[in-house]
């Protein structure tokens, strides 16, 4: 039982961790009305590794940062929790197997 809150634990700090990571994205959206289309339609910033959980929100915040205001995505940030749980199981079985 103490294995499962450990592991629970570091993978939920790992996800939330991982929102520093900005990867590349293609996704876009539109930044203001005002101006060519091509000046307000801009890459969005997006924040979580390896799926990206927090996107940016041109309605609500500063342009291109990441708060809390912003747009969270529940799937994605269940699929990082799940991959930094597996991470963390087999950093787990591997310091185990070391420690033989």
């Amino acid at each position: 039982m103490i294995k499962a809150i450990l592991v629970a634990a570091v993978a939920l700090f790992l996800t939330c961790a991982s929102a520093v990571v900005r990867p590349a994205t293609d996704e876009r959206t539109m930044y203001g009305f005002e101006g060519p289309l091509e000046q307000n339609w801009l890459p969005r910033v997006v924040a979580g590794w390896p799926a990206s959980f927090l996107v940016d929100s041109p309605d609500t915040s500063v342009p291109h940062q990441i708060g809390p205001q912003d747009h969270f995505r529940p799937g994605p940030f269940l699929a990082d929790l799940g991959f930094w749980a597996v991470v963390t199981l087999g950093a787990l079985k591997i310091w185990r197997w070391l420690r033989r």
